[in-house]
């Protein structure tokens, strides 16, 4: 499971309220990653036609919405560079 955050969060200098927003960020990126990785598995599993569509569907929703929450959190300074690109070539 990934892991962004460590003693860095606390050599910043943030508040604790700084500190309160990034923690959970990350935690919207793991959650974020979590679903996507679930949405996968069923469309894996989906043998009725009538469910394929929203199987594609569901998939890539939950893959736009963790690359979303992913760039945000680079932005933010959250996670940095090394990891930001190691999630991204894991997309493929």
């Amino acid at each position: 499971m990934m892991r962004y955050v460590n003693d860095e969060l606390i050599l910043k200098g943030n508040t604790p309220e700084e500190d309160s927003r990034e923690m959970s960020l990350v935690t919207l990126v793991d959650k974020a990653h979590r679903e996507w990785m679930q949405a996968k598995a069923y469309f894996e599993e989906v043998d009725d036609p009538d469910l394929v569509d929203h199987a594609i569907y569901a998939m890539e929703a939950a893959e736009k919405k963790y690359i979303y929450l992913l760039k945000l959190a680079r932005k933010e300074n959250v996670i940095d560079e090394k990891t930001y690109q190691a999630q991204q070539s894991g997309l493929v």
